[in-house]
């Protein structure tokens, strides 16, 4: 009964590296694990569909962001895909606020 454990031990490890494009060795005293990173397995460099994943800077975001540098009575005056242009007023005076769709709506103009 040991042994048929043993020999299922071995068995269920080479099945899941079959599928995931592995190599397993055992020999000796040592167990190699080699990875086939040829084309499915790419964990290393980053995957785009996370880019969608992430919180981009939205319309409100842009426009509390532009309020806490000090742009009054701030409102949208322009929404793309790539920017959002928040305009108010400050010191009595127009101003215009260009920010990314990026997290964290990093600032691109500043127009007074």
């Amino acid at each position: 009964m040991v042994a048929a454990l043993g020999s299922a031990a071995i068995a269920a490890p080479s099945v899941a590296a079959a599928e995931s494009r592995a190599t397993i060795t055992i020999g000796g005293d040592r167990v190699h694990v080699i990875r086939d990173r040829r084309h499915g397995d790419r964990r290393d460099r980053w995957d785009r569909r996370e880019r969608w994943d992430r919180p981009a800077c939205s319309p409100r975001h842009a426009v509390r962001k532009a309020e806490r540098m000090g742009v009054r009575h701030a409102h949208i005056r322009r929404v793309d895909r790539r920017a959002i242009v928040v305009a108010g007023r400050r010191h009595h005076h127009r101003q215009i606020v260009r920010f990314a769709r990026a997290p964290g709506c990093p600032v691109i103009a500043y127009r007074r």
